[in-house]
């Protein structure tokens, strides 16, 4: 089977995983909904021969889901909404319907799997080397074309961690204050 049909299938799955995040009204099932759209983007890398990218994304994906499990079972909420009517449902997956229609003539003016989506794809591969120097291609594109890209990206994994660092220290904080 072509890498085209695997990955419609996953990107499919991912919006299923995606619709049961937003549908389901308890936090734990939507955080498990959400590690399967997590899930099905590190395959996607995968089947695409990227698998450095699936391994971060596994790990992320993994590191993510289990610090929102624990900040969920630390908190003991519980998130339950009322009941929509069932016209509501139906309005909404009619729109998602609607929506994937609309989007299919946008997958089907793509380029042919394997062919550059972009014009820059063509001068990296012609010239990267005598450019950078670098006889690794992806080394020379991730620190030399777009290296404020990635400079970008790991600020937001720093900022990402400090954020979950300040979270949990608030919360013992809170839990030992005034010994009351």
């Amino acid at each position: 089977m072509p890498v085209e049909t695997w990955l419609y299938f996953i990107i499919g799955f991912m919006i299923l995983g995606s619709i049961a995040a937003l549908e389901l009204t308890d936090l734990l099932s939507a955080v498990v909904a959400m590690g399967m759209v997590g899930l099905g983007l590190a395959i996607a890398f995968l089947l695409l021969q990227a698998p450095d990218l699936a391994l971060v994304q596994f790990v992320i994906e993994i590191l993510s889901v289990i610090i929102l499990i624990v900040m969920l079972r630390s908190t003991n909420q519980r998130w339950e909404e009322e009941k929509e009517p069932p016209a509501m449902s139906i309005l909404k997956m009619a729109f998602v319907a609607v929506a994937m229609i609309a989007s299919l003539p946008l997958f089907l003016g793509l380029p042919q799997f394997g062919q550059p989506l972009l014009e820059v794809s063509s001068h990296y591969l012609a010239e990267g080397l005598r450019e950078t120097g670098s006889p690794n291609l992806l080394t020379a594109i991730i620190l030399d074309y777009r290296v404020y890209d990635t400079l970008g990206e790991a600020i937001v994994i720093f900022v990402s961690v400090i954020g979950v660092m300040t979270i949990f220290r608030n919360k013992r904080k809170g839990g030992t204050g005034n010994g009351s």
